[in-house]
């Protein structure tokens, strides 16, 4: 799935819904046996003779491989296999069934699954909230028999130009750097910009060299992106984050944030792997964020969508990253369902020397506050900036003010003076509560 971030190339001339005469059998998978086949028996009256149910995503998997289908509604909220898993199902086995999508998830988890959907070439007739009465699923029922026109596909938008310039290190030599450990995480605490209780730390990858040198990722990311080594290098990250998380007691209630390139995460089947990845591991979802970087382009924004919409179901925190820079923009933030916004030093810079911005910047976080994300201000270097963080209303924040970025053990000290000085472990985070 390395070229998901574009539609499938039919999506730029997808066939039209099935006419009524057309839909001769349908498939339901619904979490709540009753709901699916109340559902289907309304289905039945509207004219389809044949409505199967089903419970179990595998066996909707399976159903969807082996049997043709002119309708499938799904509940994208079953555990064992998530809707964005079971809509990849459905392209992938080359399925001309129509979608009707259900979701008792937050309204932009829902739009984000039929985005990922319509952006992988899948006709989608309906999206649904639940619960619906009877009534409702009626009308639904009836809906889906009526021929409705597609919108248009998604065109492919054209490939970011590649970087200029040599790379610093050749592929070789990042790839051993990688493979040996050499390449290894340092963390920058984060702390409640309320109470000044410990919260977590953003994951920064720095090189410890054979020769005894030591260089920050500016040194080496460019050589990264060029190699096209940033799925390897996120790996690696996730790999110190799940072994700190593994040392560390699991009741402190400390969140590690690792950056992802929007173009590694905009694939259903990667954060599937890192979900996978945090359970072979033994380590909660719960304490992990997923910070999305601001590249990709707008053409990534849907199937990043899905990609995110199947990580907080899984558990996972996640975040835009640098907010207003790059491809963080607006447009993503209301596509894709982060549950974290996050604002650089440049921006919390601004906001101190000029009014204008620190009034763009606080409709910004009272938007993401109205959505009820977590706020974090990364750059607070001084106590000017933890008051002005505070008085905008952001919950943690990052930054000199704390401390520097350090190796693992040296956080392990740190978190452990801390919980020392305050005489107790650490609660779990509330965002609502700063």
């Amino acid at each position: 799935m390395g070229d998901s971030c574009r539609p499938r190339e039919d999506a730029e001339h997808p066939l039209p819904p099935p006419r009524l005469a057309m839909i001769r059998n349908a498939l339901v998978i619904d979490q709540v046996e009753r709901t699916g086949f109340a559902l289907a028996t309304f289905m039945r009256h509207a004219g389809i003779p044949r409505v199967d149910v089903t419970r179990s995503g595998h066996g909707f998997v399976e159903a969807v491989q082996h049997r043709r289908h002119d309708l499938l509604v799904v509940d994208i909220d079953t555990p064992e296999v998530t809707g964005l898993q079971m809509i990849d199902a459905v392209v992938e086995a080359g399925s001309p069934a129509a979608l009707v999508l259900m979701s008792a998830q937050p309204p932009r988890i829902l739009q984000a699954a039929e985005d990922y959907a319509r952006a992988r070439g899948a006709r989608v007739l309906s999206a649904i909230a639940k619960p619906r009465t009877m009534v409702t699923m009626a009308s639904a029922a009836q809906a889906m028999a009526r021929e409705r026109r597609h919108r248009a596909g998604l065109r492919r938008g054209s490939a970011p130009p590649a970087s200029g310039g040599a790379p610093a290190f050749t592929e070789a030599v990042l790839r051993e750097a990688l493979a040996t450990r050499q390449i290894a995480a340092h963390f920058q605490p984060r702390h409640c910009a309320r109470t000044g209780v410990l919260r977590g730390a953003e994951l920064q990858p720095g090189w410890y060299r054979p020769d005894d040198t030591w260089l920050s990722a500016a040194d080496f990311l460019p050589a990264i992106a060029q190699a096209g080594l940033h799925d390897a290098l996120v790996q690696r990250m996730l790999e110190c984050a799940f072994e700190l998380l593994g040392y560390m007691h699991k009741d402190h209630g400390l969140r590690l944030g690792v950056r992802v390139p929007a173009s590694v995460a905009a694939s259903v089947s990667w954060a599937q792997g890192v979900a996978e990845q945090a359970e072979r591991a033994g380590i909660a979802a719960d304490q992990l964020v997923l910070e999305i970087a601001e590249d990709g382009g707008a053409r990534c924004n849907e199937v990043l969508a899905g990609a995110v919409a199947h990580l907080r179901l899984r558990g996972f925190h996640c975040a835009i990253d640098r907010f207003g820079q790059g491809d963080s923009t607006l447009s993503r933030w209301f596509k894709v369902p982060f549950s974290e916004l996050q604002i650089d030093a440049r921006q919390l810079a601004q906001a101190r020397e000029n009014p204008h911005a620190r009034h763009i910047l606080a409709s910004v976080i009272a938007m993401a506050r109205e959505q009820h994300a977590t706020l974090l201000v990364k750059g607070v270097d001084g106590e000017h900036d933890l008051a002005l963080a505070r008085s905008l209303g952001c919950h943690v924040t990052q930054g000199a003010q704390h401390a520097a970025p350090m190796a693992e053990s040296a956080f392990v000290q740190y978190a452990a003076l801390l919980r020392y000085a305050a005489g107790r472990p650490q609660a779990p985070h509330n965002p609502d509560a700063g």
